[in-house]
C-alpha cells in the first residue's frame, strides 16, 4: 500500500483503539468501529491490482477518507471542555480587541465579508480542486507524496477532536458581531454547517490545515498554483475567525499544522 494509504488505516485503527478505550456511549462504540473495519478493507481492496477504472478511484479515494475521518471524529464528543473554551476566548479577546477583527466583523465594507464568507465555504472543494490541478496540470504528479501531505495535516486535526473537546465559537456568541450584519453567505454557511459538520470544533483547525496543507501540495507539482492556493487558504482561515466558525488559535495552529506536515514529507 502506498505512505498515504497507511496513515488512512493507521488513523482508523487509532479511533477504533480509542473507541472502546474511551467511555463512549455503545452505539457510537459499535458505528466506529464497523465503519473503520469497512473503511480499511476498502483502501487494502483498492490497493491490489485493478483495471485503469480502479487506479482512478484509488487516486481520487482520500478526497472521500479526510470526510469519513471527519465525521467519525465526531463520534468522540461528550462534553465541553470549559477551561480549553476559557484559554482560546482569551486568545480570541485579543485578536478581535487588539488586531482589530471586532471592527471588521462589525464595521467592515459588506462585499469584503461575503467574500471572506464565500472563501469559507469553499473550503469543502478546495481539497478535490486542488487534487484536479495537480492531477490535470503536473506531468509527474506523485499521487503518494501529495496525498501524504494533505492527510497528514487533515487526520492529526481530527485526531485531537477525543482529547480536545470545545464547542466552536458561534455557539457559545463570543464576538457575533457578524451575526448582526446582513451578510448573505453567512447565514448558507449556517445552513451548510447544520447539515453537514459534526457541530463542535476541531483544535487545531481542519479548515486552516487543509487549506494550507492543499497549497503546499498542489505547489509541489504546479508551482504556478502556488500563489492563488495561498490566498484561498488565507482567506479561508481569516473568514474562519471572523465568521466565528473557528478560534484564532485553532486556525493559526492549523496553519502551522500544515507547514510541519509537509515539511515533515519533504
Amino acid at each position: 500500500m502506498r505512505t498515504s494509504e497507511w496513515i488512512i488505516v493507521s488513523y482508523l485503527a487509532y479511533l477504533a483503539v480509542l473507541a472502546w478505550t474511551l467511555p463512549l456511549p455503545a452505539r457510537r462504540r459499535r458505528v466506529v468501529t464497523l465503519v473503520g473495519i469497512a473503511d480499511i478493507a476498502c483502501v487494502w481492496g483498492l490497493s491490489l491490482p485493478r483495471p485503469a477504472f480502479g487506479a482512478v478511484a484509488r487516486d481520487w479515494l482520500p478526497a472521500l477518507q479526510i470526510l469519513i475521518g471527519y465525521w467519525l471524529s465526531g463520534a468522540f464528543f461528550l462534553r465541553p471542555m470549559p477551561r480549553v473554551e476559557a484559554w482560546l476566548a482569551s486568545w480570541d479577546q485579543w485578536v478581535f480587541d487588539q488586531l482589530g477583527a471586532g471592527q471588521l466583523a462589525l464595521r467592515g465594507p459588506r462585499l469584503l465579508l461575503e467574500y471572506l464568507e464565500l472563501a469559507y465555504l469553499t473550503v469543502y472543494l478546495l481539497v478535490p480542486l486542488g487534487f484536479g490541478v495537480a492531477y490535470w496540470f503536473a506531468p509527474r504528479l506523485d499521487v503518494d507524496r501529495y496525498w501524504t501531505i494533505v492527510l497528514l495535516a487533515e487526520l492529526a486535526c481530527y485526531g485531537m477532536l477525543p482529547w480536545v473537546q470545545t464547542r466552536p465559537p458561534r455557539a457559545l456568541r463570543l464576538h457575533a458581531a457578524i451575526e448582526d450584519r446582513r451578510v448573505a453567505i453567512h447565514r448558507l454557511n449556517g445552513l451548510v454547517l447544520k447539515l453537514g459538520s459534526i457541530q463542535v470544533n476541531t483544535f487545531p483547525s481542519g479548515h486552516a490545515a487543509g487549506a494550507f496543507a492543499t497549497a503546499l501540495a498542489v505547489a509541489e507539482f504546479v508551482p504556478a498554483a502556488l500563489v492563488p492556493f495561498l490566498v484561498l487558504a488565507a482567506s479561508i482561515t481569516v473568514g474562519s475567525v471572523i465568521g466565528r466558525y473557528h478560534y484564532a488559535a485553532d486556525s493559526l495552529i492549523g496553519g502551522i499544522v500544515a507547514v510541519l506536515a509537509w515539511a515533515a514529507v519533504r
